[in-house]
């Protein structure tokens, strides 16, 4: 790989979105990103030294997250026809690891985001549960100085 396929993004910066076809995986060489759900739920992240993007390339599939810059990003690119080659020189076992990872990885991105959802349905009951609270209070209160007023007449 040659210095002239390497990247750089400002923190916040998208690097592709969920559903974007693969062109390249990536070699993060500073900085960390961090991959989000398609209801933006933080799934993980990764920092130096580390690829990502690469289970897209390696099966051809759109992604299936977006990837942010959280901080300030230097990677290398690897492009599709490169990283074909060195999957196709890749032992079988590594090829088995990385089959056997995208589907734990794939799982567990679905389980996050399912309890994402679950935490915030439960948080919006709770909020409502809090602020009906204080409507039957409020109501109460009123009960009680309208018998309060007929007791004291």
């Amino acid at each position: 790989m040659i210095n002239s396929n390497k990247k750089t993004w400002e923190p916040d910066s998208i690097i592709y979105n969920l559903g974007d076809e693969p062109k390249c995986a990536f070699l993060i060489v500073t900085g960390i990103v961090e991959f989000y759900s398609k209801n933006n739920v933080l799934l993980g992240s990764a920092g130096q030294t580390e690829v990502f993007g690469e289970i897209s390339c390696y099966l051809n599939k759109k992604h299936s997250v977006t990837a942010k810059a959280k901080t300030h990003l230097a990677a290398k690119i690897i492009p599709k026809n490169e990283f074909s080659k060195i999957i196709k020189n890749a032992h079988p076992v590594i090829m088995g690891m990385l089959r056997s990872t995208y589907h734990r990885l794939a799982e567990s991105n679905i389980q996050r985001e399912y309890s994402q959802e679950e935490i915030d349905k439960y948080t919006l009951m709770y909020k409502n549960s809090i602020e009906n609270k204080e409507e039957i209070k409020n109501k109460i209160d009123t009960i009680k100085e309208k018998l309060d007023k007929n007791t004291n007449t």
